[in-house]
């Protein structure tokens, strides 16, 4: 595959960072629409995993109509997703408590929460899967290539410049350095994920949401399990209660993938007040749980992988396009907590998208007055009618579980936007957790080994701490700092008063900048082709 030069590169009309759901489903609708109309403009797509599906992690379960219009007769294809796809139909709701696990009744479980008829399916696959059918439309796809930044001119997204490549730890080149390029269009479509590099740019620099982006992060496990396991191949469970405490919102989540597949995950909004919150740990103890172990008996973990997962809702939705770019996915944060989903908005969020460009390419104008087409777009496919119905939603589990449960089922009739803290701002150095994890769980070493992440030992580290000093005083607060135990990869390691790094072991999520009490850490783009390598999750 050629490298795209910032001399080929003046021909690219529409540029698309981020080859996930709503990045491929962009360049899918726009590809076919330009097609029809015998169009060559060409569509670009570019992604910092070494290949399709490698950087890509959802719960998942999917919610498939929004497959129907973008690639109709899907199901019908030979090569069709389907086919990797699990139809749901056991739907259960449980809360654990430490021993026991209690099942709601089906008349007490939200609609928005109940999942019959949804199919579970790996992201990265389904990833895969659509990166087949944008190429055979005649989408160029690049899969590698790291976008370390956006460039600008006179209020104007003009395209991306890509990470550096063969430099030393130092910074200094190597013998085999090649300075990253830049490349132009017209406009550029930014996919690139929840907390991404280049959306997070764009938002700081145009964004007006009224409530800050908070987050989840969630931490997954695919587990083999014997055949004529306990589980079944049709099923979702999710789960309230144990581990968490009461005032930690989140939950626990199985799902069958097929081919006595489960895939079982744990929840956690990154608002905790706990300086010691271990997540990956969290989730060894939920797998503890009688009930769920009972599940789980004679399973192998054969990979792992975590994520963040934008949560705030309609009120944190940033500026969603500008001069020569608009927004989509999860970098937009077009998730719905209230239904414990976003691949279907992302789908749909990327065909609105296709939608506004491609009336831009027709008219050669790709100023916001014609990209404002794409928030129409979006209130017409229902995307933001569905973001309103859950728009209070998160917020009112900021009392806690107890006093947010019974809240979330009448936050779409308060008649005003309720604020929420950014997560950075609620750690408290005086809750603790204390927890004991079991040497016969899962510790992180292994976890991160099960993701599959690799990185250039001998390269700058795309993880900065800004100011050492501020580091200190992090240790001065709290002992250990949240970074050390946050972080599912052990980045963080806190040795004779210092934080070392090991950025090789970075999983992509980000939850580290997200958490960081004083907000000082830098996360920026490594080399492309780095990070974790995500098969079926």
């Amino acid at each position: 595959m050629q490298k795209t030069t910032a001399r080929d590169a003046r021909d690219i009309k529409v540029l698309i960072v981020g080859a996930g759901p709503a990045g491929l489903a962009c360049a899918i609708r726009l590809k076919r629409k330009l097609n029809a109309a015998s169009r060559d403009d060409p569509v670009v797509v570019i992604d910092k995993a070494a290949k399709l599906g490698y950087h890509n992690l959802s719960g998942a379960v999917f919610e498939t109509a929004c497959l129907d219009e973008l690639v109709p007769g899907w199901r019908e294809e030979e090569s069709s997703i389907l086919k990797q796809m699990t139809r749901i139909e056991r739907d259960e709701l449980y809360y654990l408590t430490t021993r026991r696990a209690i099942r709601f009744p089906s008349f007490l479980v939200p609609e928005p929460m109940r999942h019959k008829g949804d199919y579970s399916v790996s992201v990265s696959r389904l990833v895969a899967w659509l990166g087949a059918i944008a190429e055979k439309e005649g989408v160029e796809v690049y899969p590698g290539f790291a976008a370390s930044s956006l460039l600008m001119d006179s209020g104007q997204v003009r395209g991306v410049k890509l990470a550096d490549l063969g430099l030393k730890p130092d910074g200094k080149p190597k013998t085999n350095f090649s300075a990253g390029e830049t490349i132009f269009a017209p406009v550029t479509v930014l996919s690139d994920g929840s907390r991404g590099v280049l959306s997070r740019q764009f938002t700081e620099t145009f964004s007006n949401a009224g409530n800050p982006q908070v987050y989840s992060i969630g931490v997954k496990q695919v587990v083999q399990l014997p055949h004529g396991n306990a589980f079944g191949d049709d099923r979702a469970v999710h789960t309230l209660g144990f581990p968490l405490k009461s005032d930690v919102f989140g939950g626990g989540f199985l799902y069958s993938m097929g081919n006595d597949l489960v895939a079982v995950g744990l929840i956690l909004g990154l608002d905790w007040k706990y300086k010691d919150l271990n997540p990956q740990g969290e989730l060894e103890i939920l797998k503890s749980h009688p009930f769920i172990a009972s599940l789980l008996d004679g399973g192998r973990v054969l990979s792992t992988g975590v994520k963040t997962i934008p949560e705030g809702g309609l009120y944190s939705l940033p500026q969603l396009f500008h001069n020569g770019a608009v927004l989509i996915g999860d970098a937009a944060g077009f998730v719905n907590m209230e239904k414990i989903k976003g691949l279907h908005n992302a789908v749909r969020s990327g065909i609105a998208a296709a939608d506004a460009v491609f009336e831009a390419v027709l008219g050669d104008d790709f100023s916001k007055r014609t990209l404002q087409q794409y928030s129409r777009n979006l209130a017409a496919n229902h995307v933001l009618k569905e973001m309103r119905r859950a728009r209070n939603f998160r917020q009112v589990f900021r009392w806690g579980v107890y006093l947010g449960a019974p809240l979330s089922r009448v936050q779409r009739s308060i008649p005003f936007k309720m604020k929420i803290e950014k997560d950075f701002a609620c750690t408290r150095r005086d809750f603790e957790l204390n927890r004991s994890y079991d040497a016969g769980m899962m510790d992180k070493a292994t976890f991160t080994s099960l993701s599959g992440t690799i990185h250039r030992e001998d390269e700058p580290s795309h993880i900065r701490i800004k100011e050492p000093g501020l580091c200190r005083k992090c240790i001065d607060q709290f002992g250990v700092p949240p970074c050390v135990h946050l972080c599912p990869g052990q980045v963080y390691r806190l040795k004779d008063g210092e934080i070392l790094l090991s950025p090789s072991n970075c999983m992509h999520d980000g939850s580290c900048a997200v958490k960081c009490p004083h907000q000082n850490i830098s996360w920026n783009v490594p080399e492309g082709g780095e990070g974790p390598r995500y098969r079926q999750m």
